[in-house]
């Protein structure tokens, strides 16, 4: 299951967070150079001797590199709200930033040879990730995998969306969002995009399963529980309009079937990033000071929570 979105700051590390927690027997991969998700389960993964996504990456496109084995690090070890999980996880690397380059060089060397062997070569470099994902997988006996990526297409985003056959995509309930989406939907389906000009031999394509709008705001009329707010249903219905329009990219024929709604995370999703805490162990009315400023958890956690559970038993 892969988080994406060509836009920072809209929910993608923190889902991948939050639904790490929900589920058990899993590997989480972070293929983010920034490492948001890496530092949640371990502050000190830099630091880690633990091979990194960039590591188990380099050997199909720098040839004379070893393969890695026993990448992934066991979550527990460095967050203690994961104890009694197995769940593993492949931390991220600052080096993933020049990625991109590596593989377009790797890629054009490819193109010069002639015959089966090109395509060999090609469907090797594309598959790489899921490749590494499938060893590590059965050596820790995991049944499921979430990958976080960056806002950016190319290098290990472009891997990830080949490592995968579902995307889960974030968007905020903003116009920058929304065009966000857009883009994202152009470069699945346009031809001349970097997804496409460059495809595997079985023009491998993951759909999207669903799409979770974050951030959204409800009606404060009385008597108005649960009903999304006049921007929010805004957005709501453009989403939707997106969907219809390209239905065949979805897992279903049913665009509502691919639309869930998460709120705002407020005190909850800014103490949860400070402390690398699941929003899923907190409880109303704890407080800490972030920035000098009082942080307070309110009864909203508990809406938030059976969203996540609901996010995380609509995937699996």
């Amino acid at each position: 299951m892969l988080f994406s979105n060509l836009r920072g700051g809209i929910g993608k590390t923190s889902l991948a967070f939050n639904l790490s927690f929900l589920a058990n027997n899993a590997l989480i991969v972070d293929t983010c150079p920034q490492g948001n998700l890496s530092y949640f389960f371990n502050k000190d993964y830099q630091l880690s001797p633990s091979l990194s996504v960039n590591d188990i990456l380099r050997p199909y496109f720098l040839p004379g590199f070893g393969f890695a084995t026993n990448t992934s690090q066991y979550i527990a070890e460095t967050n203690k709200f994961f104890e009694g999980k197995n769940n593993y996880f492949i931390k991220s690397s600052n080096e993933l930033y020049i990625l991109p380059s590596q593989m377009a060089n790797a890629l054009v060397q490819a193109r010069t040879i002639m015959g089966s062997a090109q395509e060999e070569m090609i469907d090797k470099m594309l598959y790489s990730l899921k490749s590494e994902i499938q060893k590590e997988k059965q050596i820790i006996n995991a049944d499921k995998c979430l990958i976080d990526t960056s806002p950016f297409f190319s290098g290990a985003t472009h891997l990830a969306w080949h490592a995968t056959d579902a995307l889960i995509i974030p968007v905020r309930t903003d116009q920058q969002s929304i065009n966000s989406l857009r883009l994202l939907l152009d470069i699945l389906t346009n031809p001349n995009s970097e997804f496409r000009r460059t495809p595997t031999s079985d023009n491998h394509t993951p759909k999207i399963q669903m799409i979770v709008l974050t951030h959204c705001g409800w009606s404060t009329v009385a008597g108005a529980r649960n009903i999304p707010n006049q921007q929010t249903k805004m957005f709501l219905k453009e989403i939707y309009n997106l969907i219809a329009r390209q239905i065949s990219l979805f897992t279903t024929s049913n665009p509502a079937n691919h639309i869930v709604m998460l709120d705002d995370f407020l005190g909850s999703g800014r103490m949860s990033t400070a402390q690398s805490k699941p929003i899923l162990c907190m409880n109303s009315g704890e407080t800490m000071y972030i920035n000098r400023v009082k942080t307070s958890v309110n009864e909203s956690v508990y809406k938030i929570q059976n969203e996540l559970k609901f996010i995380h038993n609509s995937i699996w």
